[in-house]
């Protein structure tokens, strides 16, 4: 399942990943021939004493910045007016203005060719740093007009309700019709209006494509997406590749679960499955998996109290969340973003998540995601990282572990545990929910195919017809019929494509960090615990290995080396296949 750290919408400046909080500039040490800044930091040649300075000059003016940003920020998203929004796109061009300086950046580069900074830490601010003003060495009036756009589509995103029936229905609304309706005609109008939204923002997007292009191309890059792969420190080429062994690991058991979800989508609406077209597969996006199996897991967490049972389960293995929820903002209201995010707005405690809750599997789903994300954030080590790394490693790792979090409440151990279900009289459930989990990795693997392709063909190629595009890759990847007409602007109706772009990767790289991650625990920590069942529950020793080996190193390495760190080895696909594929 997709779920939205939204973190990465403070895209102002970097458009790479989020942007660090940061104390405020250190005091001097009593030796003339070293400058502190933390209890770690320590510069031992001219080299590094200047990169402190500029680290110490740079501070002063971006973490009261960033501090402004990051609040209006929350307020828009969680308010939807038109003065936070207006003070979120002041506060962003303030940033924009900082991280613009060419001075800066040319002595941030040069410090970088010269390879004299040799201290791993050092080295490592350095290079966030100099990646963190790159972008910024464009024009930035086109960075502006950027943000300017991005905020806009966030908005319309925001306020956007769906017209089914005469009435105005909020994405949520929509989505019980999706998943529950087995009338075609009524399916069909909710589908539509939400995809209403694409047709609002189309034009606005195809202006961000060829503005971020623009951008891209006067840093020297070939487009937008591969300038983001680069600072984002990935391979394109070798990213293409990891998906496509994906492709083939899934492609045969996705075509066998898709007949039965064909057969049964058919049945649930009285037609034959030739007739079947997006909106009868229980989703906007066909990104979730609809309901075939014999129990619906929607009834397995009706009437339940779900911050109850994620506290329950959090603060079994030792990670505390109740803070966090208690600065949360949790249910739908007029305005309101209606998507999930968790955000650490200002990198000293200040961890929040926003949802929308109902009682449901999803949403069940979707807090222990998000609260995947603030325990990362809260537990990133505040002793032992400096505050310009006090981010996690990457997306990839962030959303790993949110989307390993998500998909406990599916796991046997979690359900009899957590949610109290007896395993003697409850058989059906449990099974139920093994399936269910197994056919979301599977769906939402393939629907990341699109989403990845689609961006790459879309940077590289933004003059071409572009729901054809859009539909082809459905068809390919998800084995899903069009609608009528192929030319509508569906593909704008995915916020990520308009508001977060090129970032789905790292959901799709990230299940597969989670699933290495997970296996590690249950053999190593756990002494061998089944990966199928386990959920850590009681288990405290797994809430520190994680405090230690994921989260409390921050950004201090790459997420290829934080994944050896902690794993023994690099990202693969295989632990992804043991428990999904096989």
């Amino acid at each position: 399942m997709q779920k939205s750290n939204l973190v990465y919408v403070l895209m102002i400046v970097a458009l790479t990943s989020s942007l660090s909080a940061l104390r405020p500039a250190a005091a001097q040490m009593g030796n003339a021939e070293e400058i502190r800044i933390s209890p770690i930091l320590l510069a031992h040649n001219n080299a590094e004493r200047d990169l402190l300075a500029l680290h110490d000059a740079y501070l002063k003016e971006f973490r009261p910045l960033y501090l402004r940003a990051a609040r209006a920020w929350w307020e828009a998203n969680t308010t939807g007016s038109d003065a936070a929004y207006e003070e979120k796109k002041a506060a962003e061009k303030a940033l924009i203005e900082l991280h613009s300086d060419k001075k800066v950046f040319a002595e941030l580069k040069s410090l970088k060719s010269d390879g004299l900074v040799a201290d791993p830490v050092l080295a490592r601010i350095l290079d966030v740093m100099y990646r963190t003003f790159l972008p910024g060495q464009a024009d930035p009036e086109l960075q502006k007009k950027i943000v300017n756009l991005e905020n806009e589509v966030e908005q319309i995103f925001n306020t956007h309700r769906s017209k089914v029936g005469g009435k105005e229905l909020s994405e949520n609304d929509v989505r019980k019709i999706l998943s529950d309706s087995g009338d075609s005609a009524l399916a069909k109008e909710a589908w539509l209006g939400y995809m209403e939204v694409g047709a609002k923002v189309d034009k606005k997007l195809r202006e961000l494509v060829e503005l971020r292009n623009q951008l891209a191309r006067k840093l020297g890059f070939r487009n937008f997406w591969v300038m983001k792969m680069s600072l984002s420190e990935i391979d394109g080429d070798e990213l293409v590749r990891l998906f496509d062994e994906l492709d083939d690991l899934t492609r045969e058991p996705f075509a066998k679960l898709k007949s039965q979800i064909d057969g049964t989508m058919a049945k649930r609406f009285s037609i034959k499955p030739a007739e079947l077209r997006p909106w009868h597969f229980g989703d906007l996006f066909f990104q979730e998996a609809p309901q075939i199996q014999e129990v619906n897991l929607d009834d397995v967490f009706k009437g339940q109290d779900l911050l109850a049972l994620t506290r329950k389960y959090y603060e079994s293995i030792g990670l505390e969340v109740s803070d966090i929820i208690a600065r949360s903002d949790l249910y739908e209201k007029p305005g309101k973003s209606p998507h999930a995010f968790s955000t650490d707005l200002d990198r000293a405690g200040d961890v929040r998540t926003l949802c929308n809750l109902k009682d449901n599997a999803y949403w069940m789903d979707t807090l222990l995601h998000e609260l995947g994300h603030a325990v990362y954030d809260k537990y990133i080590d505040k002793q032992e990282v400096p505050f310009v790394l006090h981010e996690p490693a990457h997306s990839i790792t962030t959303e790993g572990y949110a989307m390993m979090k998500g998909m406990m409440c599916k796991m046997e151990e979690w359900l009899i545990k957590v949610r109290g279900i007896d395993p003697q009289k409850e058989q059906a459930v449990i099974a139920s929910a093994r399936d269910m989990l197994r056919a979301e990795k599977l769906i939402f693997s393939r629907w990341g195919q699109v989403i990845v392709r689609f961006e790459k063909g879309m940077y590289e190629k933004p003059d071409q017809d572009l729901g054809k595009l859009w539909w082809d890759l459905k068809a390919k990847y998800q084995l899903l019929p069009p609608p009528e007409t192929v030319s509508r602007p569906d593909y704008a109706a995915k916020m990520h494509v308009v508001a977060a772009p090129v970032y789905y990767h790292s959901y799709v790289m990230g299940d597969l960090f989670a699933c290495q991650v997970h296996h590690y625990i249950a053999k190593e920590v756990l002494g061998g615990a089944d990966p199928r069942t386990t959920s850590y529950f009681g288990r405290t020793e797994a809430g520190e290995y994680l405090k230690k080996r994921v989260f409390g190193p921050g950004n201090l390495h790459s997420w290829n080396e934080l994944t050896r760190r902690a794993t023994g080895e690099p990202l693969s696909a295989k632990y992804f296949a043991k428990q999904f594929v096989k």
